[in-house]
């Protein structure tokens, strides 16, 4: 049986789905990858609609990014899902980006179109879809931990729910201001350390956890305590993480904690609809996946 942070078992609906040469295939490409719980979602949604389709996860090492895209016409595979580290190095050899991807500066989807291999990215409105309907107050500015791939979509969504200001800190200064570039002046990056954090903590009723690997040091080193003394969403996008960052220390502060699994279920429903055109809406996707909760 499943448990709340067990989110990689596999869904009974889709054991005995016969695979025959008709069979579309997609997959999650990145590294890491064994803990991803992709592969369960989409199939068990293909099953739900008797879509001929089959999802996996592929481990490609950093350095291969170019190779990607070749990698996807060659083998036939009908789309696929990115993951770090490749969200930013494959974009330069796509055919195309969809507007979601241009103005994320990152890919999370990619799609075949007439032929050719186009970039998307559902991570900001997954997002989106998933803090509106956990509720928070987007009257006060927002903290964004992270200017990877999904650290800029998220900012760009929170942009877009209209958030006076979106507060972006990254271990390298220069990316986070390389974002508020592209994305205007209610960004305001600076860096990752314990100093600027307190700088801001105080203001934002949001923050988007959205640093993993190496960078966990640094929200370590974060603290809590500088939030405001008003109720705080603390949203971190690490959902396979089994001990995430301060979140024993956020539930004595009396602040929310989000898992990021609502996240990921909201990126993969904008992916799912790109890949087969069905639409799902976030209760009923997460009705079909037992055990697990928005």
């Amino acid at each position: 049986m499943c448990t709340p942070r067990e989110r990689t078992c596999p869904p009974t609906a889709t054991e005995h789905v016969t695979i025959t040469g008709h069979t579309r295939l997609y997959a999650v490409l990145g590294r890491p990858v064994a803990h991803s719980a992709s592969p369960g979602l989409y199939n068990t949604w293909f099953a739900h609609f008797g879509v001929d389709a089959r999802y996996g996860a592929l481990d490609v090492p950093p350095d291969r990014a170019d190779r990607v895209p070749d990698a996807l016409r060659t083998l036939g595979l009908a789309g696929a899902n990115l993951t770090v580290p490749l969200k930013e190095a494959v974009i330069p050899h796509l055919d195309a980006l969809a507007p979601s991807a241009q103005r994320a500066g990152a890919v999370n989807v990619i799609r075949r179109e007439q032929g050719r291999l186009v970039g998307h990215n559902t991570d900001g409105s997954g997002l989106r879809s998933h803090l509106c309907g956990l509720g928070f107050d987007e009257t006060r500015p927002a903290l964004v931990l992270g200017a990877g791939g999904a650290g800029r979509a998220a900012v760009g969504a929170l942009l877009d729910a209209g958030l006076p200001v979106v507060y972006l800190l990254n271990r390298t200064t220069a990316r986070a201001r390389a974002v508020a570039e592209q994305l205007g002046s209610r960004v305001r990056p600076g860096p990752l350390t314990p100093e600027a954090f307190a700088a801001v903590a105080c203001e934002v009723g949001l923050v988007v956890q959205a640093v993993s690997g190496p960078g966990r040091v640094c929200i370590d080193a974060l603290d809590p305590a500088r939030l405001s003394e008003r109720s705080v969403l603390w949203s971190d996008l690490n959902y396979w993480d089994p001990t995430p960052p301060h979140h024993a220390r956020l539930a004595e502060l009396g602040h929310r904690f989000d898992d990021g699994w609502g996240m990921l279920v909201g990126q993969a429903i904008g992916a799912f609809e790109l890949f087969t055109g069905l639409q799902l809406s976030r209760l009923e996707a997460h009705a079909l996946l037992p055990g697990r909760t928005p």
